[in-house]
């Protein structure tokens, strides 16, 4: 619903100071956040259509005076400058919390993939071109990105332990499912330390690459990378897991492996130590990718009260379930166990 400009705290006069030219009375659209703690508003009323972040009390890094907000400006420009396609932005009141960008339209990747069919044609294409663009982001902006830009804690195997696989036990399976989590804190840790140890070369990922995260625009089907404040160093395997491994888009099993055996020879191109530890590391980095997730989906619907995300809970278990049975995973036969009896055998992906 569009909010009044008269009642707006302080956004006309800020888009104002970005763009002079504006003119008019502007109107300020809510758009749908997903996960996210910020507010987004398409802004009408000016000769295009822009987008305002808005986020007053942004997370910041423990121990530089870094926010998330800044990360997101400063990442939108690094991977516009290397090649990626991010928004341009327009303005930032560091403040007020307030980002103006390019407007990126409405066509999320998810919708279009669900029309035109998770076996198209089209999606293969699309998703080829996705991970060609992610080599970029991975190699080409992780040569040049400065870490102490950004808010976020480096990926490793510490990070991987109490980020992800503590969230998945306390939160999905502790609070979720009512399972005890603590007999599964020495396997968890055990498990994060293999896939820290198998990783190799740390490259740039954005951490949360799927398909809600990138916009299809006209002409040509563009690409559009709209949430990255996420990004840190990390190994390779993490974004095209995220990406392969989606709840929101369940791609046949034979598309996902093919992707997945494509992804080295790109990204050897650029980075050749990175793209050699890719194969060996790449179950136990997607699993993490799945606790994560299944962690972060029940936080959202107990916590938060985003009850819609409960809808994907049984596509991720079921994918954890698949990655769990592959040959890395069998010294941890506790965690395959505890997720057998809380994941349906209909779920796991063919």
């Amino acid at each position: 619903m569009p909010i009044n400009n008269t009642t707006d705290p302080g956004w006309t006069d800020f888009i104002l100071s970005c763009l002079p030219e504006c003119g008019g009375t502007l109107e300020f659209v809510r758009l749908h956040g997903d996960g996210s703690a910020r507010s987004f508003f398409r802004v009408l009323g000016a000769s295009r259509s822009y987008v305002l972040i808005v986020s007053p009390h942004p997370p910041r890094h423990g121990a530089r005076d870094v926010d998330e907000n800044e990360t997101w400006v400063y990442m939108a420009g690094l991977l516009r400058g290397c090649g990626a396609d991010a928004p341009e932005v327009y303005g930032f009141d560091r403040e007020a919390g307030l980002i103006l960008c390019e407007d990126a339209g409405d066509r999320l990747l998810q919708a279009e993939v669900l029309r035109h069919g998770v076996d198209s044609a089209w999606t293969g294409e699309v998703y080829h071109r996705l991970l060609e663009t992610l080599a970029v982001v991975q190699a080409g902006c992780g040569r040049v990105f400065e870490p102490e830009r950004t808010f976020t804690p480096p990926y490793d195997a510490d990070f991987m332990y109490r980020a992800e696989a503590l969230y998945f036990a306390n939160f999905f399976l502790g609070k979720l499912c009512a399972v005890d989590p603590e007999p599964l804190y020495r396997e968890l840790r055990l498990l994060a330390a293999a896939a820290g140890e198998a990783a190799g070369e740390r490259v740039l990922i954005l951490r949360d690459f799927q398909s809600r995260n990138v916009m299809v625009q006209q002409p040509g089907d563009r690409l559009r990378l709209i949430d990255f404040q996420g990004a840190r160093p990390g190994p390779s395997a993490y974004d095209v897991a995220s990406l392969l491994y989606d709840p929101y888009v369940r791609l046949p099993q034979g598309l996902r492996e093919e992707l997945a055996g494509s992804y080295p020879e790109l990204l050897a191109r650029q980075a050749p130590a990175a793209a050699s530890a890719f194969e060996g590391s790449f179950a136990l980095v997607a699993a993490h990718r799945m606790m994560q997730v299944l962690g972060a989906y029940a936080k959202l619907s107990m916590a938060d009260g985003k009850r819609e995300f409960l809808a994907y809970v049984a596509p991720a278990l079921g994918s954890l379930r698949h990655l769990l049975a592959s040959p890395e995973f069998e010294r941890f036969a506790l965690l395959r166990r505890t997720v057998e009896e809380v994941c349906p055998p209909e779920d796991v992906p063919g």
